[in-house]
């Protein structure tokens, strides 16, 4: 991690103790973790909801809906660290220039205040209403957000061949145990013939 950056005036700038760590556990958490995790969760909440994996099974061109309903609805992506850049205002709480901010983007995905039926899973849902965090926003969009998006359509088709009927057996799944990374580690299926 490089421990200086270049500001657009062009001097040079320490990063804080808390903006490397942050880096730090994002990079670690990048593409390896995220993409199996949202596969995981994707075996997972299609069993829950099968009428989502039916339209799916009806309609592929749905799957990039369904992609970015999984990094809305349950992500892999629960937080990221950044600093205000200003004053700013929220909810009558002031955050000054330049603290750390912990950004649940878990919490926000569900913000009923920005989706309409925020805490139910509509790989229909219209896209127009908010932007969800799944991948970040803005600058801090994640570089390999492109990158995931594929591999993950890529595995949902596969998916939708392999097992286009099945049942999770819930009592042999495991959630993952790791900081700033949400998902199943062990999802096991039985796919019906």
């Amino acid at each position: 991690v490089q421990a200086e950056i270049e500001r657009e005036d062009g001097q040079k700038e320490s990063l804080e103790d808390f903006e490397i760590a942050g880096f730090a556990t994002l990079l670690g958490g990048a593409g390896a973790e995220t993409v199996t995790k949202l596969i995981g969760t994707a075996a997972v909440t299609f069993a829950r909801f099968p009428d989502q994996w039916q339209k799916l099974l009806d309609d592929r061109s749905k799957i990039p809906a369904a992609i970015e309903e999984l990094l809305r609805y349950e992500g892999p992506v629960q937080y990221n660290v950044r600093r205000s850049m200003n004053d700013v205002t929220i909810r009558g709480v002031t955050i000054p220039e330049g603290k750390p901010v912990f950004l649940l983007g878990g919490s926000a995905n569900r913000d009923p205040d920005a989706f309409t039926d925020a805490d139910t899973f509509d790989i229909d849902r219209d896209r127009t209403e908010a932007q969800n965090l799944g991948f970040g926003y803005g600058v801090h969009s994640c570089l390999g957000a492109a990158l995931a998006r594929m591999e993950s359509a890529i595995a949902l088709e596969r998916l939708l061949d392999f097992m286009p009927s099945y049942e999770v057996l819930w009592d042999e799944c495991q959630r993952v145990a790791m900081q700033n990374v949400g998902g199943w580690s062990h999802v096991p299926v039985r796919v019906a013939q």
